[in-house]
Parts: structure tokens; sequence; C-alpha cells
């Protein structure tokens, strides 16, 4: 592969766009069209970014005559994208905690109840987002549960967090559970 400084991409700015799935919001699939209304981006992160993660369990295959596995099989895949956001509103406390309902008991009064013990997950749709100049690059979960810990520190000298970790589910009907959209040539580029 010939050296290529035109395929280095930055992140210079971009975002984190989630709706809830029962919403049926329509997921993008080009980047010419504007997201729809009932995306909801989740404002700023922490210095370390937005992130995009892939996993994978792989179960060895061992045979008596090698000492090297004769095959491996992908077991378990996982695919998620968050990070660490620094805004609090009623969408990213709901997002963090998996759902819940808010609620305004008195004028000037909100309450946040998280959901009951026997709630199912929420289903939310995600949307990373990172621009590059005039590259456009769109990370798309059609159907996800955040999941992982929750916790936030409430101390003078920094600001209160909300980690979010949204992990990618395979719709019903579809064999993968994410896809990645991209305006630029030199990615797509065949490697010379």
């Amino acid at each position: 592969m010939a050296q290529n400084k035109e395929q280095i991409k930055v992140a210079a700015k971009g975002g984190l766009f989630i709706a809830r799935s029962a919403d049926e919001p329509t997921i993008p699939t080009d980047l010419d069209t504007e997201l729809d209304p009932l995306f909801n981006e989740v404002g700023y992160f922490g210095d370390d970014g937005a992130t995009f993660a892939k996993g994978e369990e792989v179960e060895e295959i061992m045979a008596w005559q090698s000492q090297t596995a004769v095959r491996k099989i992908v077991v378990k895949r996982d695919f998620s994208m968050g990070g660490t956001l620094l805004q609090w509103d009623r969408t990213n406390v709901a997002l963090a905690f998996g759902g819940g309902e808010w609620t305004e008991p008195k004028a000037g009064v909100y309450r946040f109840d998280p959901p009951a013990d026997y709630d199912p997950l929420t289903d939310w749709v995600g949307v990373l987002e990172a621009r590059d100049g005039d590259r456009i690059d769109r990370w798309v979960i059609e159907q996800g549960n955040v999941t992982g810990d929750i916790e936030t520190q409430a101390v003078r000298n920094a600001g209160m967090t909300l980690p979010v970790n949204l992990s990618a589910l395979t719709p019903d009907g579809k064999d993968r559970p994410w896809y990645y959209l991209s305006n630029d040539d030199a990615a797509y580029a065949a490697a010379s």
C-alpha cells in the first residue's frame, strides 16, 4: 500500500444523534438527506471524543494433529458507539439510564424515574457522525440498547458526566447490526 495522506481522517467535529426506536424515526441511508427531526443530538462529549467499537469472541477448534487451531469460528460480535456526555438534559439522562420517565410534579420541580425493575431495555437508533472538512462519515446502529455502568462524580473542580455506550442489536429481518456511510473518495479507493 502506497503512502497517501488523503486517506488519514481527523474527526475535527461531529456528534451522536439518537432517537427512540418506538418513535419510528426515518433511518438515514445516505448523507444528502437531513436527519429525521426525531433524532436528538446529545451535545458536547468529553475531550476523548466519541467512539465506535467492534469486538469479537472467537472459538478455536483444535486438532490432535496440530499445535495451532485448524479452524476458528466467530461465536459473538459486539458493536457499540458512545462516549462521555457532558450535557444533562431530559434526553441524555433517559439515554444514559436506559429509559425512564420525566414528570413535573410541581412547577419548576422536575422528576426523573428510571425504568421499573421489570421494564424491558429501551431500544434506540444511533447515528455517530464525524466530519473532516467536506468529508462526512456516519456509523448507523438501527437498533441498540444502552449497556454498561453509569458512574458520575459531583466534585467542585470538574463537570458531572454521563458515560453512554449504545450496543447494537440485529433488527428483525436483517443480518447486520450496523452500517457505515461516507462521501470520502480517498477512503473508498482501492489500495495501491
